[in-house]
């Protein structure tokens, strides 16, 4: 029987680095996108406060002007532009240039050092920043031991105080360049972090839509099969039957036509339902007439009769009104019934049974006709299996089992239990000869 088959990463400053979202002001927007722009600016305003600040020392007679002195403000200048490309090279060259080779205190270019260090934090890491920081100040307080003659000739004798209170000024300097460094490299790594849970939820979102749609296929799959297989089991078992009695009983052969034509009808209107499913408003879907059920049983097996298949069928308590469930018991006996229909070979009765307990809904289908060769002993079916595959699948959804196969005596079973969950079912009877 065809159906009967066998049973790390670099932080990015989000202020002058990062991409600003569409909202922004168009400056932050302009900087964001070209963050170049920002190390131009950073440049040239610290450059513009050293210059200034140099031209009033030499204005006020505090300092001499030496055309050298603007060797150094040149290259710290030229350094601080690829500060967030190579920051610890930038911090190399920038204390060479203001604290060891010249010690540029009466400039303040000596100050480059922390916008160095700031550029180490931000764009490496903290812990980075603070191990450069301490090596940056030890050479500056290196240096200004080694410039301190120097320094005297041109600024005169200092107090007792002079020479901690420039280390302390220069260290504090350092320490809040490299705090301000961490702040913006923690905050880059919480847009970071943001980002890969966006794009982390972002992915799961379209899983679980991929894994709706092809559950939402895999229902529609299911409906086809069964108004496909169904409907057309009955409709060729109808014009075997017309074609056999055509010439010794007319009027037989008629009613199986009417019935023909009644049955392909009904599977036509039952695939336009389907198919409307997927395109339905919801005014369309209140509009649409409800899913077959309990109550559409007895006219299910009312068809295969007409057909041919001696079917008795029976039921046992009473029905768990539940839309899904019920239309899972009406697949379930199509199914079973279309394949006995299809592949029993000559049975003489055709048994349904639906049994609603208090936990669960059993369903039995059993014929005795004889079972096609090979199909007993295990061999491989002739058809997909795609019917007791879908069985098997609408009793899932509700945690159920199905068992299939062939019977001892002879004939096919397929049995399967829905579980329920509900204790107020209530017991009676009917049987439909």
């Amino acid at each position: 029987m065809a159906e009967r088959g066998p049973s790390t990463g670099r932080a990015v400053d989000p202020v002058d680095a990062g991409s600003p979202p569409a909202a922004a002001p168009p400056l932050r927007r302009l900087l964001g996108s070209r963050p170049w722009l920002v190390d131009v600016a950073v440049s040239v305003v610290f450059t513009t406060i050293v210059l200034v600040t140099l031209a009033s020392e030499v204005i006020t007679g505090d300092t001499e002007f030496s055309p050298w002195q603007l060797l150094p403000i040149a290259g710290t200048a030229i350094a601080l532009l690829f500060r967030r490309r190579a920051p610890v090279t930038v911090l190399v060259v920038v204390t060479l240039l203001t604290t060891v080779l010249t010690f540029a205190a009466e400039s303040n270019l000596v100050l480059a050092v922390p916008i160095a260090l700031y550029a180490v934090a931000a764009f490496r890491s903290p812990t980075a920043g603070w191990i450069a920081g301490a090596a940056a100040f030890a050479a500056t307080a290196a240096s200004l031991f080694l410039w301190l003659p120097e320094l005297e000739r041109r600024l005169g004798s200092p107090s007792a105080l002079d020479v901690p209170l420039v280390l302390l000024t220069l260290g504090m300097a350092d320490a809040v360049g490299v705090l301000l460094g961490a702040n913006t490299w923690q905050r880059g790594e919480r847009v970071r972090a943001l980002t890969e849970r966006a794009e982390q939820l972002a992915r799961e979102r379209d899983n679980q839509a991929q894994i709706a749609t092809l559950a939402e296929r895999g229902r529609i799959a299911r409906e086809m099969h069964d108004i496909v297989a169904h409907s057309l089991s009955v409709m060729i078992a109808l014009a075997d039957g017309a074609s056999a009695s055509l010439d010794r009983d007319p009027a037989t052969a008629r009613r199986a036509l009417d019935q023909l034509g009644e049955t392909g009808r009904g599977a036509l209107h039952d695939m336009r339902q389907l198919l409307s499913v997927l395109g339905e408003t919801s005014d369309a879907a209140q509009a649409r007439e409800p899913a077959p059920g309990h109550s559409d049983l007895a006219e299910l097996v009312a068809r295969f009769r007409d057909a041919g298949l001696p079917v008795r069928f029976s039921v046992t308590g009473a029905p768990v009104y539940d839309a899904a469930l019920e239309l899972a018991v009406y697949r379930i006996v199509q199914e079973a019934l279309t394949n006995a229909l299809r592949y029993a070979q000559e049975p003489k009765l055709v048994t349904v049974s639906v049994a609603y307990a208090g936990d669960a809904t059993v369903i039995t289908v059993t014929d005795d006709g004889r079972t096609a060769p090979g199909v007993a002993s295990g061999a491989p079916s002739v058809g997909a299996g795609r019917g007791i595959i879908g069985i098997g699948e609408r009793a899932a959804v509700f945690g159920g089992t199905v068992e299939a196969g062939p019977l001892p005596a002879g004939g096919w079973r397929v049995r399967a239990v829905l579980p329920v969950g509900r204790d107020d079912a209530q017991t009676g009877g009917h049987d439909d000869e």
